[in-house]
C-alpha cells in the first residue's frame, strides 16, 4: 500500500526527440535550490518543471503488457504529472554569483585571498567552480558557456569571477590605445604581440584577463586557450568596430551619467571609429534620451544600464517609468531581457501589455506609458 500512491514516482511528459536525448550520453539535468522552480535543462535547451493535475489515473505495471494478456500486475498509480515548458536560461543567479566575485587585477583583490582560505567552506564563499555553476544555474552546459562569455567573467585559479567595470574598462582602453600606437589593421590585431606588451607595461593586466577583454571586442568571439594563457603566435583578432564605438560611449557615460545630446554625440564622434553610423539604438539597454522638460531646453541623454535596474518586472517597469514617462518598444524592449525568464507563459509584447498602456506620441509613433 505504500508503494501505490504518489510518493514513490513521478512521472514527467515528454516527446520522443527529448526522450530520445535524456536517455542519450549528454543526458539532462534537473536543477534548482529550495526557493527555485525547478528546470530540466540539456546541453543546450533550460525546460521549467510544472506539476499538472490528470483527468485520468496513471497505472504503472512492471516489466511489458502482453497485448493478450487479460490482467496485470500494477505497482504504483499517480494522478499528476510534470510538463515541460521552454524557457530562457535562468541567469540571475549567475549575475549575482559574479557580481558578488568581481576581480578587479592581482593587487586589488583581497577576496581572493578569502576565497584560498574559504575555499572548503561551501556556500557561497568563494568564488564558484565550472562544475559548481552547471550544479547550481539553470541552464544547459552551452548556455552556460555563452552567458559567461557574454558576462565578460574569467576563470581565475579554476574559479569564476566577473570583472569589475571600471578595471575592465581600463584594460579595455589601453589595449585599444597599443593597438592604435602600433597601427595595427583592426581586422588583423596580433593578439600575442598586443597581450605580451600590454601585460609587460601594466603589472595588473593579466593574460586570461586581458585575452576575455579582447574577445568582447571582437566580431567573432576569440577561442578558448588552451593550455590557459597559452596564445598561439598565429592568432590575430578582428575587432568590431561599432562594439568599440560602444565601448568608448559607455565610458563617456561612466564619467558623465548626464549629456546634453548634442553635446555628447559630438563627443562620442571625436572617439568612435571613422565609419562607424552612430546612433542612439546602438546603446539601447545601456543609455536613453530623456525628452527636454521644457521647450527652451535640449534632450538628455542618460547613462541607465539594464544590469543595475531592479530585477523583478512591475519592479523594473514602475523604474523605467520614473526615468521618462513614454518609451518606444524599440527602447523599452533591450530593458526586458533579463527579467524575462520570470515570464514563462508570456511573450515580451504580452508582458508589456499587461503592465503597460500602448498610446500614440504627438509625432503618431506608438509608445508604452505607465498604467496606473
Amino acid at each position: 500500500d505504500e508503494v501505490f500512491g504518489t510518493s514513490e514516482y513521478t512521472l514527467l511528459e515528454v516527446d520522443e526527440a527529448l526522450l530520445e536525448r535524456i536517455c542519450g550520453p549528454d543526458g539532462a539535468m534537473i536543477k534548482g535550490d529550495a526557493e527555485d522552480e525547478a528546470c530540466l535543462c540539456t546541453p543546450d535547451q533550460t525546460y521549467v518543471m510544472r506539476l499538472a493535475e490528470s483527468s485520468n489515473t496513471h497505472y504503472l505495471i512492471p516489466g511489458q503488457l502482453d497485448a493478450e494478456s487479460s490482467t496485470a500486475n500494477i505497482s504504483a498509480s499517480n494522478s499528476t504529472y510534470y510538463e515541460l515548458k521552454p524557457s530562457v536560461p535562468r541567469l540571475v543567479k549567475l549575475r549575482r554569483l559574479l557580481a558578488r566575485h568581481a576581480y578587479a587585477g592581482p593587487f586589488a583583490s583581497v577576496a581572493m585571498e578569502e576565497d584560498a582560505e574559504n575555499a572548503g567552506a561551501g556556500g557561497d564563499s568563494a568564488a564558484p567552480t565550472t562544475a559548481e555553476l552547471l550544479a547550481r544555474v539553470q541552464c544547459g552546459d552551452a548556455q552556460l558557456r555563452d552567458a559567461l562569455r557574454a558576462m565578460h567573467a574569467v576563470q581565475i585559479d579554476g574559479r569564476w569571477r566577473g570583472l569589475e567595470i571600471k578595471y575592465r574598462h581600463n584594460v579595455m582602453e589601453a589595449m585599444l590605445i597599443l593597438i592604435t600606437e602600433h597601427d595595427w589593421p583592426a581586422d588583423r590585431v596580433p593578439v600575442a604581440k598586443l597581450l605580451e606588451q600590454l601585460t609587460a607595461e601594466f603589472e595588473d593586466f593579466t593574460v586570461d584577463v586581458s585575452y576575455r577583454c579582447l574577445s568582447s571586442l571582437c566580431a567573432d568571439a576569440l577561442p578558448d586557450l588552451e593550455p590557459a594563457n597559452s596564445v598561439p603566435a598565429e592568432l590575430t583578432a578582428a575587432l568590431d568596430l561599432t562594439k568599440v564605438a560602444v565601448f568608448h560611449a559607455e565610458n563617456m557615460l561612466r564619467e558623465v551619467p548626464r549629456w546634453n545630446r548634442d553635446e555628447f554625440f559630438e563627443g562620442w564622434r571625436t572617439v568612435a571609429p571613422v565609419g562607424v553610423e552612430l546612433e542612439l539604438g546602438l546603446l539601447h539597454g545601456i543609455a536613453v534620451e530623456v525628452p527636454p522638460a521644457g521647450s527652451s531646453q535640449s534632450a538628455t541623454i542618460l547613462w541607465l544600464p539594464s544590469s543595475e535596474q531592479p530585477m523583478r518586472m512591475k519592479e523594473r517597469l514602475a523604474s523605467l517609468f520614473r526615468v521618462k514617462r513614454q518609451w518606444r518598444p524599440a527602447e523599452l524592449s533591450p530593458y526586458l531581457d533579463d527579467v524575462m525568464e520570470q515570464e514563462l507563459d508570456r511573450t515580451k509584447d504580452q508582458v508589456l501589455i499587461r503592465n503597460a498602456r500602448q498610446t500614440k506620441n504627438k509625432e503618431g509613433e506608438m509608445v508604452f506609458i505607465e498604467r496606473v
